[in-house]
């Protein structure tokens, strides 16, 4: 802790002994290279000095450990190279050695190596909170943030749409860093109001342009070397209304095909896994709002590179359709921690039940069967006896889910009971439209995450 203390305290600036001689173009204060592996990763130096003291060697030293040589190019007025150094964050000294340039030093303040994540998407994965986040002084690393070409610490604001809004992801900084222990950070390049078509990589024009935007961002962030851990997604809400001229407006086919490119192509060219977040009911129109996010949790599992997000279906948007206050906002962070702790970092008891059997019993019951407890309550807390979010299906008949008469729950076991005989091709709903939004909902017993929603599912055989 007294580290962290230090590194933090050693200000916002690179600090060179010879000013004038011998400058760090890069890193600069705060930037966070992306791991290698578990207990290593590499930083690049870029640096210039005078002509007239071109050294023979450059040496470096990361978070007081022993100096090694840069595997450098040395030019006549600058040098560039890399050093593997440990998972950590720290002060970086730099030194020249031999020729000319014996007196050439400089320090640069809180560089790290550990996790970095892309969040990409719209306003949501922006930040349209009403109270700027903060980091916790407790956690054991400075989290980190690159926002506007700029590298600082991860508090907020850390939105691209102005200085006075805040974000989760300072939020889930504070949860992933102590529960991880190493550095982390993000790049914040999600905008309000993008379709999931200029998040492709397209022309770089119409489609493609928010992607070729992030590219740069990534470029100037990593100085070339492109590398981070993950993308964090949450997009969709302008892909159901037409606000957007290359809104798909709804439809199933077209977002499914977009958002698969997509994840395709941030595999394609960062080798970097997508977890895309489903979005929650936005507006009246329940079968665009069921299309998007049927799309989002199909893509989980038929894409191979992309992962679970935050689920958000039974949280209440502060104003229908951002997280504004404290208690959504924190609301959505820790799904996004959750997500992250699961997918990333394979915590398995992070995850989402899973459904795995679903039968009738009697005329008017259906025994649901999930991988783990499950308790009801609604998002914020408020506990109910009753499962509310459910409709069902016989064929073009819908039943609602004021049907449901009754909800016991035994361990993994959930029986519903419904107040008229269930008929033979039932399919069942939950969670569609605004049924789950803000209701008391299935949800796990151990971590709150609610139950995955369901799209018309079929008996068990």
């Amino acid at each position: 802790m007294a580290e962290r203390k230090r590194v933090a305290g050693l200000g916002v600036l690179a600090v060179a002994v010879c000013a004038e001689a011998f400058d760090i173009a890069y890193p600069k204060p705060y930037t966070l290279f992306q791991r290698d592996s578990a207990s290593e990763g590499a930083i690049n130096v870029r640096g210039t000095f005078p002509e007239a003291q071109r050294p023979e060697k450059i040496e470096a030293r990361f978070n007081g450990g022993a100096w090694r040589v840069l595997d450098a190019r040395i030019a006549a007025k600058d040098f560039a190279g890399s050093m593997k150094a440990p998972v950590g964050q720290g002060l970086l000294e730099v030194r020249g050695l031999g020729g000319g340039g014996s007196a050439l030093a400089a320090k640069v303040a809180c560089v790290g190596i550990g996790d970095l994540f892309v969040i990409a998407g719209q306003s949501n994965a922006d930040g349209r909170g009403n109270e700027l986040a903060k980091l916790d002084p407790g956690n054991p690393y400075v989290g980190v943030k690159f926002r506007k070409g700029v590298w600082s610490e991860g508090s907020d604001p850390a939105t691209n749409d102005g200085d006075k809004s805040g974000s989760p992801w300072p939020i889930v900084l504070n949860r992933l860093i102590p529960d991880q222990n190493v550095p982390m950070g993000f790049i914040a390049a999600a905008v309000g109001s993008t379709v999931v078509k200029q998040w492709r990589r397209g022309d770089g024009k119409s489609t493609g342009s928010l992607y070729a935007r992030m590219r740069e961002m990534i470029k100037v962030a990593t100085d070339g070397s492109m590398k981070f851990r993950a993308v964090i997604y949450y997009q969709g809400e302008n892909d159901i209304t037409h606000y957007n001229t290359l809104s798909v407006l709804g439809d199933y086919t077209a977002y499914k095909e977009n958002l698969m490119a997509m994840v395709s192509d941030f595999w394609e060219e960062f080798k970097a896994p997508v977890l895309v977040g489903q979005i929650t009911n936005l507006g009246g129109d329940r079968q665009k709002n069921d299309h998007i996010r049927q799309v989002q949790q199909e893509v989980w599992k038929e894409h191979p590179h992309a992962l679970p997000g935050a689920v958000t279906y039974d949280i209440h948007p502060t104003d229908g359709v951002h997280y504004r206050d404290t208690a959504n906002m924190g609301a959505f962070a820790r799904r996004w921690s959750a997500a992250v702790l699961s997918g990333v970092y394979n915590r398995k008891e992070m995850a989402a039940p899973k459904l795995a059997g679903l039968r009738k019993k009697g005329d008017k019951q259906l025994v649901f069967t999930y991988d783990q407890a499950l308790a009801l309550a609604s998002w914020d807390g408020q506990a109910g006896t009753k499962a509310e979010g459910f409709s069902f299906m016989d064929g073009d008949q819908v039943w609602a889910g004021g049907r449901v008469v009754s909800t016991a729950l035994a361990g993994k076991e959930v029986t519903v009971e419904v107040s008229a005989p269930l008929p033979a091709n039932l399919r069942v709903c939950y969670g569609n439209g605004p049924d789950g939004q803000g209701k008391v909902v299935l949800r796990s017993a151990a971590t709150g995450l609610p139950i995955p929603m369901l799209f018309g599912r079929n008996l068990d055989l």
